[in-house]
C-alpha cells in the first residue's frame, strides 16, 4: 500500500499495524510518502477498507499498487538492496575490530538500561 501524507515511520505503522499485522514499512526520513507492506493481500484489503470506514481520523491518502506500479516498487527494492550490498565496507582488523566490538557491546547495554517502561491504561 502507498501511504501520502504520513509524518512519522513509527506513527504509521502503529497506526496500520492496529487494523492488519504490518510486515514492513518502506520510508526514508523525514518523507511523507511511504510503502507499507502487509503479510498477505488480504490484510492490505482490511486496511483498505477500514481506512475507508475511520477516514476522518486520519488525513491520508491509501493506494494498493497494482500491475505496473507494483512492479516498480519491487524493482526499486531490488535497485536499493543491490546498492546496499554492493556498498564498500571498512575492513577492520586485530585491536581495531576488537575495540569496535567491545564499543558496540558498551553502547548495547547502555541503550538497553536506559529504556523506560510504559504502562497504558488498557493493561
Amino acid at each position: 500500500i502507498l501511504v501520502n501524507g504520513l509524518c512519522s515511520h513509527v506513527l504509521g505503522q502503529d497506526a496500520l499495524s492496529m487494523m492488519a499485522a504490518v510486515a514492513y514499512v518502506d520510508m526514508l526520513e523525514g518523507d511523507t510518502e511511504c510503502h507499507v507492506r502487509f503479510r498477505t493481500p488480504e490484510d492490505a484489503q482490511i486496511v483498505m477498507k477500514s481506512h475507508r470506514e475511520k477516514q476522518i481520523k486520519n488525513p491520508w491518502k491509501l493506494e494498493v499498487l497494482t500491475g505496473d506500479h507494483e512492479q516498480r516498487y519491487w524493482q526499486k527494492i531490488l535497485v536499493d538492496r543491490q546498492a546496499k550490498l554492493n556498498q564498500p565496507r571498512e575492513k577492520k582488523r586485530g585491536t581495531e575490530k576488537l575495540i569496535a566490538k567491545a564499543e558496540r557491546i558498551r553502547l548495547a547495554k547502555t541503550q538497553e538500561a536506559s529504556k523506560h517502561i510504559h504502562f497504558s491504561e488498557d493493561n
